[in-house]
């Protein structure tokens, strides 16, 4: 069993951005760089991409919810 650095990179930002632990602009700040030293690849950047603005939608769904409560 090895361990995937980029994995692990990949879905940490994934679940602290989901979790509410760091805001999704430190997030895509923090793939950038990531990306940039090739801890990561450019799929994994979409990866975090793609999850950060499901985040975002789901946020605004709850928030249109409550207003209309």
């Amino acid at each position: 069993m090895s361990f995937d650095l980029s994995e692990f990179l990949t879905e940490g930002l994934i679940n602290s951005v989901n979790n509410g632990l760091i805001p999704s602009d430190l997030a895509t700040v923090y793939a950038g760089n990531y990306l940039v030293k090739s801890l990561i690849n450019q799929t994994q950047v979409t990866q975090v991409s793609d999850a950060i603005t499901a985040y975002k939608a789901a946020q605004t769904s709850a928030d249109q919810t409550s207003a209309d409560q």
